[in-house]
């Protein structure tokens, strides 16, 4: 959920000021980089001033690290808010009473979280290193990654895996969900890089790539199978909220 506030921070000689941006309480995206430089202010951490502007307007200051976004159109920086405390917790709160979902970030389909206690969602998938040629993927290297969600549109996946560097927005890549609990089958999945996301671990000071990849195809031998795992993970995750 996502509530509106006014940001500002101090970075050197940098004074920047965000008005009337959509805010949630693990922080902010879509910020544009001027006066800022990627290549140099990434991963700085900075305090932050939030104004929130909604009915019951409050100022809060975070702590927060900058992390950035890339699709095929645009680069853009973000803020990472961290810790917890009474700040977070006042976010937190107003976004329970005023928040919204804006309209941009509406899908056909929910993306449903990794979850390790639903038997057969998938933890891991594999993707083909970049500059792979995608029609010699099968046997090519790949690169592990962690899956954060899934649909039957697209997923989310995460790796601290320098070597995933190699990937570009509009990059198309195929991907195979890793099988877990009695579900046998590797789904094998052409797919295209729409959106990637660095930022800086706060446990490792190792950098963390996530890739927002939408689905293009499966393959026909696989397609009944993905159509299986999708329904097997909505029962199970159906069955957990009714328990």
């Amino acid at each position: 959920m996502f509530i509106k506030a006014h940001l500002s921070f101090q970075l050197g000689e940098h004074a920047l000021e965000f008005v009337h941006q959509n805010i949630s309480p693990s922080g902010v995206s879509g910020l544009p980089w001027a006066p800022l430089n990627p290549m140099v202010h990434f991963g700085k951490k900075v305090q932050v001033q939030v104004r929130v502007a909604t009915a019951e307007p409050q100022t809060v200051n975070l702590t927060a690290t900058i992390f950035k976004e890339q699709t095929q159109f645009n680069t853009s920086m973000g803020l990472r808010f961290e810790g917890q405390g009474p700040g977070i917790d006042l976010l937190k709160a107003q976004a329970r009473k005023f928040g919204n979902m804006p309209t941009e970030y509406m899908r056909k389909y929910p993306r449903l979280p990794a979850d390790p206690g639903v038997s057969t969602f998938p933890l891991l998938a594999l993707v083909n290193a970049p500059a792979v040629d995608l029609a010699k993927a099968r046997n090519a290297e790949q690169i592990i990654f962690n899956v954060a969600n899934l649909s039957p549109n697209g997923i989310l996946v995460v790796t601290e895996n320098q070597l995933s560097l190699g990937y570009k927005p509009g990059e198309r890549i195929l991907i195979t969900l890793d099988p877990r609990g009695w579900f046998p089958v590797s789904v094998r999945i052409a797919a295209m890089i729409c959106r990637i996301q660095d930022e800086i671990s706060p446990k490792n000071n190792n950098m963390v790539r996530s890739l927002g990849i939408k689905f293009l195809k499966v393959d026909d031998e696989h397609r009944e199978a993905f159509l299986d795992l999708l329904r097997d993970i909505l029962e199970k995750i159906k069955q957990k909220i009714q328990a």
